[in-house]
């Protein structure tokens, strides 16, 4: 692989991963809500769940899914299903009583990926501007996945961490509750387009 190719597949990841996205959008939601700290167990998971999806995706599953209709299909309606329902804890969060009610698990974050199909496409398209019959799968998982790695999970914190500042600048519950609303409409609403459009 060439340093320029390496490159550009950077700039592409960073795109992908620092833009408001189902993840992003998720971890400022949780932020603003409860606190960055309460929002590490989700973070762990949507780590995991991501690290799952690309080792997939290097091993040829995404080609496969992403051929069949059918599949790609069934992935939008239960992802979107999925979506619905952070969406509903997400608004959810604000009103509940307790801090342990409200904050999302480890199992949370696991799904949100692959259950994504948008996660799908980002990570077929990143490893096709890596793949090189002429080099081994192996060392290109060993470049592919870690670069995910990195910027995911930067990116994914770096949003919990805007939120977490939301919540401690807007003492007002009330305006905190629209933030949340907000979100939550950006988040559905980009789903919907993505997925549809």
């Amino acid at each position: 692989m060439t340093l320029e190719t390496y490159a550009a597949f950077v700039l592409f990841v960073i795109v992908m991963t620092g833009t408001p996205g189902i993840g992003n959008l998720t971890m400022m939601a949780i932020g603003q809500a409860t606190g960055f700290r309460s929002a590490l167990p989700f973070l762990a998971g949507t780590t995991v769940g991501m690290l799952c999806l690309n080792t997939l995706v290097g091993f040829g599953l995404g080609g496969l899914f992403m051929a069949s209709p059918r599949a790609a299909w069934a992935m939008k309606i239960v992802g979107l299903a999925y979506i619905f329902y952070l969406a509903w804890k997400l608004l959810r969060m604000q009103l509940a009583e307790g801090r342990e009610a409200r904050r999302f698990t480890f199992v949370e974050g696991v799904f949100i990926h692959p259950l994504n199909p948008k996660s799908w496409a980002m990570s077929v398209v990143g490893f096709s501007q890596l793949a090189d019959p002429s080099v081994g799968l192996l060392s290109q998982l060993a470049v592919f996945i870690p670069t995910f790695f990195v910027f995911q999970v930067s990116f994914h914190s770096l949003w919990g961490w805007a939120g977490s500042v939301l919540m401690r600048t807007l003492r007002s519950g009330s305006m905190l509750v629209c933030v949340n609303i907000a979100l939550v409409a950006v988040m559905v609403g980009a789903t919907v387009f993505a997925l549809f459009a």
